[in-house]
């Protein structure tokens, strides 16, 4: 339990260097965020991040609450509570699935291994619907490579990746909880020097 670089980590809540449980993470990270916290780092950008972030959270809230007022109830109210009562939990539960899909986006990665950052997940049909998300080891070793040249990237670090132990999964990382080969909780693996980053 403490603090990481990465707000989102799935090791920040955890204890003794450990990943958090899974749907601790999942379920409870909606409500981790620092609104504060996060002005604060965007203020230090001094890059505009913070007037747009604001923009946003303004249109997304206006949205919601035109919505809320001018679905149609009846009697006439100000606020369609049912309109309200259908909206937030999905709008909760599309968040806990894009955590669920981060979570095992890393879990049995190697935080100590540059290279091995993130866990891969190489089918066709899910990389191909999600711009190529499933290279997500290869996204963490080279953030700025574009997710339309990943397949080459990868063919050019396939051997390095595999001296260095980085971890791939069968199914889309949304479906990482039934990966056969999933590490067990607790079981810390053996610490290794770095592999050096390729330019």
């Amino acid at each position: 339990h403490g603090d990481t670089l990465d707000w989102l980590s799935i090791y920040r809540h955890g204890h003794e260097g450990e990943a958090e449980n899974p749907w601790r993470y999942v379920f409870l990270s909606f409500f981790r965020d620092d609104v504060g916290a996060i002005k604060r780092e965007l203020r230090k950008r001094k890059n505009g991040d913070l007037f747009w972030g604001n923009i946003e959270l303004t249109a997304f809230a206006t949205t919601l609450l035109v919505m809320a007022i001018i679905v149609p109830t009846s009697p006439i109210h100000f606020i369609n509570w049912r309109f309200m009562l259908f909206f937030l939990p999905f709008w909760y539960l599309g968040h806990c699935f894009s955590y669920l899909n981060g979570y095992y986006r890393h879990y049995g990665a190697n935080p100590d291994k540059p290279i091995a950052w993130g866990v891969s997940s190489y089918g066709k049909i899910y990389n191909w619907l999600f711009f190529y998300n499933g290279y997500h080891a290869e996204h963490h070793f080279r953030p700025k490579v574009h997710w339309t040249k990943m397949v080459k990237f990868r063919q050019s670090i396939a051997d390095l990746q595999k001296q260095e132990g980085v971890r791939t999964i069968k199914r889309a990382h949304m479906l990482g909880f039934l990966d056969p080969d999933l590490p067990k909780r607790g079981q810390h693996e053996a610490k290794a020097e770095p592999a050096k980053a390729i330019l």
